[in-house]
């Protein structure tokens, strides 16, 4: 059974996650762990013990990440967050380790890569879909044939749900866009070893469980 590190971010002294994730890589048929880096040196020790790496949803990132002055409608006060992601990414995406990326987890990866966000979607979208949405109902989303995420989600016009006010804007280095949704917003990416999606396929049951089956097995 393939062994899949799930980043955490801090409460007070516990580590925390939603269960749904682990749930997700259970049914995908992974062993879940949670756990953040404070060193490079504590990546690398994870990165040689697993063999994959999930950063999941969360907070919003400081637009200093990326170079811009920031947003008023920005939230985010998890610097340790920050930093554990960013060590994790760089030591497995080294290893060689595949790295799912959820929501903010692809906005952190795209950021890591060199990227922009786009800090506030009503004003960089005219009209925006409503993607603020909780993860509830869907929102129409093409695939791009013959990606990694078609292979495993489905190619095409497919449906996906939304949970974000910020989404990427400018693609980091290694990195393509694979989904995107009628608005233009970027619904996902992909790179070597990496796959990064702007939805929540871990609420989706089933729809979104090929995802979780690619951080598990790989492409088959």
């Amino acid at each position: 059974m393939k062994l899949i590190l799930i980043a955490g971010n801090r409460a007070g002294k516990d580590i925390v996650m939603r269960n749904t994730y682990s749930r997700a890589v259970l049914a995908a048929g992974g062993l879940p762990a949670l756990a953040t880096a404070e060193t490079a040196e504590e990546a690398a020790r994870y990165a040689q013990t697993f063999d994959a790496l999930l950063l999941p949803g969360g907070g919003d990132l400081p637009a200093a990440m990326f170079g811009q002055p920031q947003h008023p409608a920005v939230e985010c006060d998890d610097p340790a967050r920050d930093l554990s992601d960013r060590l994790l990414w760089e030591a497995f995406h080294a290893a060689g380790k595949r790295v799912l990326g959820v929501c903010r987890g692809c906005q952190a990866v795209n950021v890591f890569c060199g990227g922009t966000l786009h800090q506030h979607l009503p004003d960089a979208f005219d009209p925006v879909l409503w993607h603020c949405a909780n993860g509830k109902g869907r929102h129409p989303v093409f695939v791009e044939e013959n990606s990694a995420l078609a292979r495993v989600f489905g190619g095409g016009a497919q449906r996906c749900n939304s949970s974000h006010h910020q989404a990427v804007d400018r693609p980091g280095e290694g990195l393509r866009v694979n989904a995107k949704a009628p608005d233009g917003v970027i619904e996902g990416l992909e790179g070597e070893n990496t796959l990064l999606v702007q939805f929540h396929p871990e609420i989706m049951g089933e729809e979104g469980l090929g995802v979780f089956r690619w951080l598990v097995e790989g492409e088959k």
